[in-house]
């Protein structure tokens, strides 16, 4: 049975390949764990962003457009920000003149830094795919390495029938360990070339929502500036 015949390589291992084959294990599942939460992540994300994008798009008042985002999603937090920032601005008595530029340059640069922030928050779970995608084939590399060394102990003890059995013993530790290595290595680095092309374009899509607050944000500057018809007349 091959189950049978992979747990005997590994408990006839030595203690280092069989610390490099369990340290190769935790790594695939976390690095799994972790493909499969981004995974569900990135899709709520991205209907959540193009909802809220859409609901800016046929918005005609900032406030109303505000109140009508998903609670708690990642596009309500950016225009929370956004909106924070504004209100701050309102109450600061601003050159009635200056304050359309002033008002629009400063919200530029908050909404800026927390799509930003909000990348780099994204990002920081991905660097550990990257750390397996460089350090797995390393450590599997490590272990071929010491399973032939180990082979070679014992060369100038035993009988030359006795050397073939145990050269090809530690060759089957090490190549074990090539192939486990590479076998987390590589869904490691095609999920994280994935990964950071999805946040590239969340970003992306982030940046255009905060572009739409804006927008919103001038149209309700123009109004305030825009004197109300009298009527009495």
């Amino acid at each position: 049975m091959p189950d049978i015949a992979y747990l005997h390589i590994f408990l006839r291992a030595s203690w280092i390949i069989q610390g490099v084959y369990l340290l190769l294990g935790t790594m695939s599942v976390i690095c799994w764990g972790l493909v499969f939460a981004k995974l569900i992540q990135f899709r709520r994300l991205s209907k959540t962003v193009t909802e809220d994008t859409e609901t800016l798009r046929e918005a005609r008042e900032l406030q109303a457009a505000f109140l009508n985002l998903s609670p708690g999603s990642i596009t309500q937090t950016l225009a929370q920000a956004g909106h924070d920032e504004y209100l701050e601005l309102q109450g600061l008595g601003l050159p009635q003149g200056e304050r359309a530029q002033i008002v629009l340059e400063s919200l530029r640069h908050t909404l800026r830094d927390e799509v930003r922030r909000q990348a780099d928050a994204g990002f920081r779970p991905l660097t550990f795919l990257g750390v397996c995608a460089n350090a797995a084939p390393l450590m599997g590399l490590f272990g071929t390495v010491w399973g032939i060394f180990h082979s070679f102990q014992g060369f100038s003890e035993l009988s030359r029938a006795a050397n073939l059995m145990i050269v090809g013993q530690g060759l089957g530790e090490a190549l074990g360990t090539t192939i486990v290595g590479l076998l987390v290595a590589i869904p490691a680095t095609l999920f994280y070339n994935y990964f950071l092309s999805r946040l590239g374009a969340l970003e992306r899509n982030l940046a255009h929502f905060a572009q739409l607050f804006l927008k919103l944000v001038k149209h309700d500057l123009h109004r305030q500036r825009t004197p109300e018809p009298d009527h009495s007349r």
